[in-house]
């Protein structure tokens, strides 16, 4: 590595070169400016062209080339040069280690300095006299015996290179060689620490699909218990109140209220042979709807089951946000079981309310949103209300199996949708989900009109 006694250490000079202490100190500089420009590069080759233009004028250098070792290939591929139009070096872009000055530097691993080239009848030196080049400077770039590639300086002005400027190239060397290697470890560390990241989030998705399919499995097995077991009740039910609305006993008013009740099991029924399906990986009826239409629907149905008067319910639809394609009997269960959460949780409270809003969320998607003002759902306990439970409380019901959310999960999955629970500002709770739009020209299509 070059030093100001090296510098000044007496030796031959090149051509009509000064060898005074302004040269040295200056030489000393172009060494320190390059380093620090090396010490940041990222890439190599921008530095060389950075450093090429700094110094050619001060050394009198008219050409430069830094090749790369293909040690796999056994060839060498152009980096950076400067002094040559790019035409020129298109033969040159990939060379053999054969007999050019770079491969011979590859080759023999061993400086090259090359003198009075235009005199010379070495078949090494043919491309540089070619170039028209007079002198010139080539070493390996070595890194603990490992060839990383070779740098080449050339001179048109005089037939050679002093000590002092050797010198000065072979420090400027070794700076580069250091910054060749700094560069490929940092490249392979950025690679590898990609691929590390790559193959964690394959692992982490490879998790969530487990678990995914891990409460599904248990939802489903849940689900058919719970629709089995229902399944006689209800029909059971059915039966008694049929007997009720055939009996010659039965008046106007019962057999209205007997119609009403009546109705209600046939949806009973129908949501237990969707969860049935759904249990058996059924398909989805999927038709374009208005969305005022399901979120009216689902707050008739809560109020009729309620067992007493409900907080007001206000529904607000975004003008973008007006018609969705979706499972309308999957949909409404899956917002009267929110509804009937916010109910519960806010109707003993004083001036208890729930909005039902519809909002745009992107060009694709809308969300729908249950809000209440009652206490809320701490932090910690929403990213469990939607897996299903025997031993926990319910969030739907406050005893049951906390099966209502974990439900409503797996419809609104089914749809490609998404459902979560947030804080809603100034207190209470919003349960959120994801609906795919719908053009009204498809909902006028897809929905039949009234007889």
């Amino acid at each position: 590595m070059l030093t100001s006694s090296d510098l000044l250490r007496p030796g031959r000079q090149a051509c009509d070169a000064g060898d005074d202490d302004n040269v040295h100190r200056r030489l000393l500089e172009l060494l320190a400016e390059s380093a620090s420009e090396l010490l940041q590069a990222e890439d190599l080759a921008p530095a060389l062209d950075s450093i090429f233009a700094r110094i050619h004028g001060e050394v009198r250098l008219d050409v430069f080339f830094h090749y790369a070792f293909d040690e796999p290939g056994q060839a060498l591929d152009l980096v950076a040069w400067g002094g040559v139009p790019p035409e020129r070096m298109i033969p040159w872009r990939r060379v053999g280690i054969s007999d050019s000055v770079c491969s011979t530097l590859a080759r023999d691993r061993r400086v090259l300095i090359g003198e009075h080239i235009q005199q010379s009848e070495d078949p090494t030196h043919a491309t540089a006299r070619a170039m028209g080049l007079q002198a010139f400077y080539g070493t390996p770039l070595l890194h603990k015996n490992r060839l990383l590639g070779t740098l080449a300086f050339g001179r048109r002005c005089c037939p050679r290179f002093s000590d002092t400027e050797i010198r000065f190239l072979q420090t400027l060397s070794s700076y580069v060689t250091l910054a060749d290697h700094r560069i490929g470890v940092d490249r392979e560390l950025r690679l590898r620490l990609q691929e590390r990241d790559r193959m964690l989030a394959e692992r982490g998705a490879i998790e969530q699909r487990m678990l995914e399919l891990t409460r599904a499995s248990a939802l489903g097995s849940i689900a058919a218990t719970v629709a089995h077991e229902l399944n006689q009740p209800l029909s059971a039910a059915a039966n008694y109140m049929a007997a009720i609305r055939l009996s010659p006993s039965s008046d106007e008013h019962v057999r209205g209220l007997n119609a009403a009740a009546e109705q209600q099991l046939q949806r009973a029924g129908e949501i237990i042979r969707r969860i049935r399906r759904m249990v058996h990986h059924g398909d989805l009826v999927l038709e374009a709807r208005p969305v005022t239409g399901v979120l009216e629907e689902a707050m008739r149905l809560v109020r009729d089951a309620a067992p007493r008067p409900l907080p007001p319910m206000t529904i607000s639809v975004a003008p973008d946000a007006r018609f969705a394609r979706f499972d309308n009997v999957q949909i409404v269960q899956v917002l009267a079981n929110l509804l009937r959460n916010a109910s519960e949780a806010a109707q003993d409270l004083p001036g208890a309310a729930i909005w039902l809003r519809a909002e745009p969320l992107s060009d694709t998607e809308i969300v729908l949103k249950v809000i209440d003002n009652g206490p809320g759902i701490a932090s910690d306990k929403r990213d469990r209300l939607f897996q299903p439970g025997l031993a926990q409380s319910a969030p739907d019901s406050g005893t049951g199996l906390g099966l209502g959310l974990a439900i409503s999960r797996h419809l609104i999955e089914g749809h490609g949708g998404r459902i979560w629970a947030e804080e809603t500002p100034g207190g209470g709770a919003t349960f959120a989900f994801t609906l795919p739009v719908a053009a009204a020209l498809d909902a006028a299509r897809d929905v039949p009109l009234p007889a």
